[in-house]
């Protein structure tokens, strides 16, 4: 059963990633597949550095800085010095960065949701139970010290 959840989420976030890009191309959001967590990280973490972003997202610093600078040329991000410690740069949204990441959250939303309407309420609530107990497992596996327990024996 565990190789099945395992191949369907990997299909699933296969699907995701395609439907995303194809969202963000048509519209015209500089950013693409994975990328597209750097404004929203960079919202929910005002002042993130670099190696931050990187950390939270899971893509390479180097990968995240080359982003930024694009991310800046479009003026959705901007690069402060940190007041405590020159050497680090602390990224932020600009307002239209904010617009933008709004209008990509709900578009997203929206994708999904269409993608969605052909199950019913049932289906619907079967899935959200599981995600939300896939939720929880990926949460706690997150979280330091949890890498050992988690090897044991399921919780079910």
């Amino acid at each position: 059963m565990r190789e099945q959840v395992v191949e369907l989420l990997r299909a699933v976030a296969r699907s995701l990633r395609r439907q995303h890009v194809g969202l963000a191309a048509g519209q015209g959001f500089p950013l693409s597949g994975p990328h597209l967590a750097l404004p929203q990280e960079i919202a929910g973490h005002p002042g993130v550095t670099v190696s931050e972003l990187a950390r939270l997202t899971g893509l390479p610093k180097s990968r995240v800085s080359v982003l930024m600078t694009r991310m800046v040329a479009e003026r959705i991000a901007r690069k402060n010095p940190d007041e405590h410690d020159s050497r680090l740069v602390l990224l932020n949204l600009t307002p239209e960065g904010h617009r933008r990441a709004a209008e990509w959250s709900a578009a997203s939303r929206q994708a999904i949701g269409r993608l969605l309407r052909p199950l019913c309420d049932d289906e619907l609530a079967v899935i959200a139970s599981g995600l939300t107990a896939l939720q929880r497992a990926f949460q706690q596996a997150e979280e330091p010290g949890t890498q050992e327990h988690m090897a044991g024996a399921p919780s079910c």
